[in-house]
């Protein structure tokens, strides 16, 4: 049995991390003093809503790889295999559906928050809801996004755990604090190159180790790590291409289409055009990062393949497997694992500073300006303190993680199931207009409670192992022991990122009630599961109480005419008009999104007059 040697951090490796803090905070101070006499909240929240696409196209695809996501991909294709690959095609659906259909609606209404959208289509009890869930939910993710990768760090390196957790924390909340939403976008676009210079680092040095990547991938290959093919369409295999490109679709899309985190920035572009470009533009972002990730993820099993550290338990967590390996290549250039450490905590700090900017949007404009009628600059220091505030809550909440790491992850995983309910939730609004507030209420209440009743079921009744596709390791003291033990699943959560919530263990057949096959699907399945519902039950309860008599009466700017789209030009206009169901488009004159929102490089009052 090979023996792995634990190293540590060099003073290089320390001296390239604290650079890259240095910058970060530089670049927030930058911001800070050259908009210091531009004091208000669209500034400050929203960047002036000045920036070009291709900083905010950095901006997304960074704060979807977080921390976790870097140590966790390459560990599930060592793992599972590359099926994970697919998930990019998903990814470009839900994007483009983004792009073309939530992005021209929630633009052109000039909103600050995505949730305004709902108060406006609803009433103010949905717009609460769906704001408070997404509270909750970053306030618990953003604890874990601190914590697990530190402590994955500590535990093999002797990297100090709450020096990263405090650090990470702390130079969040200094470059977001001083220079707002703008100092984040463009910090992120440092951390996506720093991020880019780690990956391609371990690849070329891996590659070196290993005589080439051609190499690592035919050893890969050999160990069963190379497969693309899996068009199985049982719902209850882990990854196949259909739970990946259908599922994972929907899953995006609660990313990038309703989440306040990514809205913020696509509202935060000079036009609708330039918010589009950046969705798309950041698809080839994710395309690039994820596939680094799958590349290091080939090259670690490679590395690993004659004897698995984790079979030996030479390494206790999973997703500290990548550092032992970037310590051990790295060990005769000093400084280099220091560019991966920076690449980790980069993408803490992109995740992180985008929770605390949309914690702080949320709050004040779906709060504070209902209720206080205080003035803008007001409002912008109000805004300063709870970036602050929600940065010292999320560093608070990664010290319970480390109290209560399983409580926690178990909400995590409940809260993760939210994404699919909410896409359900705005796309019965911008596409039904017979849809009434009654029935989202219901339709979202009913998809998340079928969510976790499913997720709480898998926990009873475990996936068979045969559906996890879990391949095998090296170094096991027997075959029969790896098939048989207790395999941790890797889902993702409401962010895009991994961690350990599905158990996987042999349950005997007999013991297995029929439902547990419903049980039983695909992770990556919820957020679809818990769409349908919304959508189903929103639109029947729409129309028992009342809802078809109404829709006439919604705000035509509320509704995204489906049909209309260029790619339905074929049907009859007519027929097209038919399935508007009574809303009066006509009176939405220009047709043109930019000329729509912008009359002279300035904000429509049209669409401002009614903003909160």
């Amino acid at each position: 049995m090979a023996v792995i040697t634990m190293r540590t951090f060099s003073i290089g490796d320390y001296v390239v991390f604290a650079t890259m803090l240095a910058v970060s905070t530089f670049i927030g101070l930058y911001f800070a003093i050259r908009d210091r006499r531009k004091k208000n909240t669209e500034e400050y929240l929203l960047a002036g809503r000045s920036m070009s696409p291709f900083p905010v196209a950095f901006s997304l695809s960074v704060s979807f790889m977080s921390a976790v996501t870097v140590l966790g991909t390459p560990v599930e294709v060592y793992r599972f295999g590359t099926m994970y690959a697919w998930l990019m095609i998903g990814m470009l659906i839900a994007l483009t559906v983004t792009a073309e259909v939530f992005i021209p609606v929630f633009y052109n209404m000039g909103l600050t928050t995505v949730y305004e959208y709902l108060e406006k289509r609803f009433n103010r009890a949905v717009r609460l809801t769906a704001t408070f869930l997404f509270m909750v939910q970053t306030i618990l993710y953003g604890g874990i996004v601190i914590y697990a990768p530190s402590l994955a760090l500590s535990s093999v390196t002797g990297f100090n755990l709450w020096l990263s957790v405090v650090s990470t924390g702390a130079v969040c909340i200094l470059y977001s604090c001083l220079g707002g939403l703008k100092g984040v976008i463009w910090t992120d676009a440092l951390q996506a190159v720093v991020m880019l210079v780690g990956f391609i680092s371990i690849l070329i040095q891996g590659s070196l180790k290993l005589g080439g990547f051609a190499n690592a991938w035919n050893l890969s290959k050999m160990g069963g790590r190379i497969d693309f093919a899996n068009f199985d369409p049982d719902p209850r295999v882990r990854h196949s291409v259909w739970s990946l490109t259908v599922g994972g679709s929907v899953f995006v899309a609660g990313l990038y289409a309703v989440n306040q985190s990514q809205v913020q920035r696509y509202l935060s572009c000079r036009s609708a055009k330039d918010a589009k470009i950046a969705a798309l533009l950041n698809w080839f972002g994710l395309v690039f990062l994820n596939g680094l990730a799958i590349m290091t993820g080939i090259v670690l099993y490679a590395y690993y393949q004659d004897c698995d550290p984790l079979t030996t338990g030479q390494v206790k967590i999973r997703d500290a497997l990548l550092p032992v390996m970037v310590l051990e290549i790295f060990k005769d250039n000093p400084g280099m694992p220091g560019v991966f450490l920076s690449s980790i905590f980069s993408g803490s700090l992109s995740t992180v500073s985008t929770a605390i900017t949309a914690l702080a949007s949320v709050t004040v404009h779906d709060f504070l300006k209902p209720m206080f009628p205080w003035s803008e600059k007001t409002y912008a220091y109000i805004s300063m303190g709870l970036v602050i505030f929600y940065g010292l809550l999320l560093i608070l909440f990664a010290y319970l993680a480390s109290k209560l790491g399983a409580i926690l992850q178990a909400a995590i995983s409940i809260l993760g199931l939210l994404g699919g309910p909410l896409v359900g939730l705005f796309t019965i609004g911008v596409l039904f207009p017979f849809v009434n507030s009654i029935g989202a209420l219901c339709g979202v209440v009913f998809g998340i409670a079928m969510n976790v009743w499913v997720f709480v079921g898998s926990k009873s009744y475990p996936p068979p192992a045969k559906f996890a596709n879990a391949l095998p390791l090296s170094c096991a003291v027997s075959s029969n022991l790896v098939a048989n033990s207790s395999q941790a699943m890797t889902t993702t959560t409401a962010f895009g990122q991994s961690i350990n919530t599905t158990t996987v263990s042999p349950v005997l057949a007999t013991t297995r009630p029929p439902v547990a096959d419903l049980y039983a699907m695909s992770y990556m399945y919820y957020s679809a599961f818990g769409f349908c519902f919304v959508v189903l039950v929103g639109v029947i309860v729409s129309l028992a109480t009342g809802g078809y008599k109404t829709r006439k009466e919604v705000d035509p700017k509320l509704i995204y005419r489906f049909f209309d789209h260029w790619l339905f030009k074929w049907i009859p206009e007519k027929v097209r008009r038919i399935l508007w169901c009574g809303v009066d488009h006509d009176i939405l004159k220009p047709q043109n999104a930019d000329q729509i929102f912008h009359v002279e490089g300035e904000v429509n009052p049209q669409f401002q007059e009614d903003k909160l």
